[in-house]
């Protein structure tokens, strides 16, 4: 037997693995339904029938009255193994058009706002945008910014528009990143 050629040829074969701990690779989800419950929308992103994040909006006051300012939350949930990387949330109010005034969105302090910066779209100053670009501190678990809605009394009812973008990965050997993009429309009050 020759050692030297067996060892070189050997060599070759492993030189590719070393160092190598996951395989990766890049899944695109939208979400293709939206799901509305008396004041809660849940706008879901799932990977051959399995749940890979779900965005929620609920509204946190009880009536249907008009009033000055609109509380209301953005979270999300995802399963175990599955992490949140990064999250963007775009809000217009209509006519949905460049130029036209940004929707009056604000951070309220707790949940996660230590996390969020919040600004008008440079590109189209009639988005507001509210950035997460790094959850990836907060841990596995949901993301969560408490927001409140200037109130709109020329629009009855007042509308939302609410786009989300969301980096995701797992940590497994077959390392998955994902991204997920969707939009919806609230109603107020």
């Amino acid at each position: 037997m020759n050692r030297r050629r067996y060892l070189a040829t050997s060599g070759l074969m492993t030189i590719p693995l070393a160092g190598c701990t996951t395989v990766g690779s890049e899944i695109r989800l939208t979400a293709d339904h939206v799901i509305e419950d008396d004041g809660s929308v849940v706008l879901p992103f799932s990977e051959n029938g399995e749940d890979v994040l779900k965005i929620q909006f609920q509204k946190q006051f009880p009536d249907d009255e008009k009033r000055e300012y609109y509380p209301f939350f953005v979270a999300s949930w995802q399963p175990d193994g599955i992490r949140l990387d990064s999250l963007r949330l775009k809000f217009r109010s209509p006519p949905y058009t460049a130029g036209f005034s940004p929707a009056g969105i604000s951070l309220r302090e707790g949940a996660h706002a230590y996390k969020a910066t919040l600004s008008q779209d440079g590109d189209d100053p009639s988005t507001t945008i509210l950035d997460m670009p790094n959850t990836t501190g907060i841990g596995r678990g949901s993301v969560k910014a408490d927001l409140l809605l200037a109130g709109d009394h020329e629009q009855d009812p007042q509308e939302l528009w609410i786009g989300t973008e969301a980096t995701l990965s797992n940590n497994g050997f077959w390392r998955t990143e994902y991204s997920a993009i969707g939009d919806f429309t609230a109603e107020f009050p």
